[in-house]
């Protein structure tokens, strides 16, 4: 384990990780036929020159600016999302919320420190500059691989686990399906009720298949959930209490 102060580029050094990030999307890009299945074109794109561009701006100080009350960061070989955002969290745990949340500065300097972590040529399924540089558009600002993560940590602390099991450099599609509905996301249950009935304890991940249409799955909850907020005040509830309404397509989810 190695423990490094935590910085923030500077407005030069963000400039220059988004166009280095931009030059290698392009060279990736280049070699890709099918952006869904881009295969070993991403080893081929993410060249000698762009590894060793990539390696002269990380180790340049003059391009980054300590952050003023952060802990110390603790960095290891993490084997999820989790244990990153988890060792993330309590290194800005002493900065309000929203000092930090739209910083792309320090996103995107944690996005370059970590970045062996989180891209990783032979085993990635995607490039998109969305996972390694912040855009603060709805749409993308929670997909990003550093603040995604980070962010359900700091909002749900454990009951993130649902969201971020996978690997540093993996997408979470039960996050990706969660973070699209903003009462979803403002409902502190509903991630503990994803937990109660999805996480399994034993392998340390979700039930296969169940962020996409299977019955009693998410996609169900979340419709469930919509039901229910129109007839019943659900933010007053425990997450037992709303997992005892649900129909008898839950109840094999549904801890005995």
């Amino acid at each position: 384990m190695m423990k490094i102060k935590v910085h923030r580029f500077t407005d030069e050094g963000l400039k220059k990780w988004r166009n280095l990030y931009g030059e290698i999307f392009l060279s990736i890009d280049s070699k890709v036929e099918n952006r869904r299945s881009p295969g070993k074109a991403i080893v081929k794109g993410f060249n000698e020159n762009l590894k060793k561009k990539f390696f002269y701006l990380k180790d340049d100080t003059t391009l980054i600016e300590e952050v003023k009350n952060s802990k110390e960061l603790n960095i290891k070989n993490f084997k999820n999302s989790f244990e990153m955002a988890n060792e993330i969290n309590n290194a800005l745990i002493n900065i309000e919320y929203s000092e930090i949340s739209e910083d792309c500065n320090l996103w995107d300097w944690l996005s370059m420190i970590l970045f062996e972590q989180i891209f990783v040529p032979e085993k990635i399924g995607g490039y998109m500059e969305y996972r390694y540089v912040l855009n603060l558009d709805l749409r993308f600002r929670f997909r990003h691989l550093i603040r995604g993560p980070w962010w359900t940590v700091n909002q749900y602390q454990n009951h993130a686990k649902i969201f971020t099991y996978t690997k540093p450099y993996e997408q979470n599609d039960f996050l990706e399906q969660f973070i699209k509905i903003q009462d979803l996301r403002e409902m502190k249950t509903i991630p503990e009720m994803c937990m109660k009935l999805y996480y399994d304890e034993e392998s340390e991940r979700s039930v296969p298949g169940i962020s996409k249409g299977k019955i009693g799955g998410f996609p169900r909850l979340r419709d469930k959930i919509a039901q229910f907020n129109k007839i019943k005040n659900l933010w007053d509830m425990s997450a037992d209490e709303i997992i005892k309404l649900l129909p008898k397509e839950f109840d094999k989810y549904k801890k005995k």
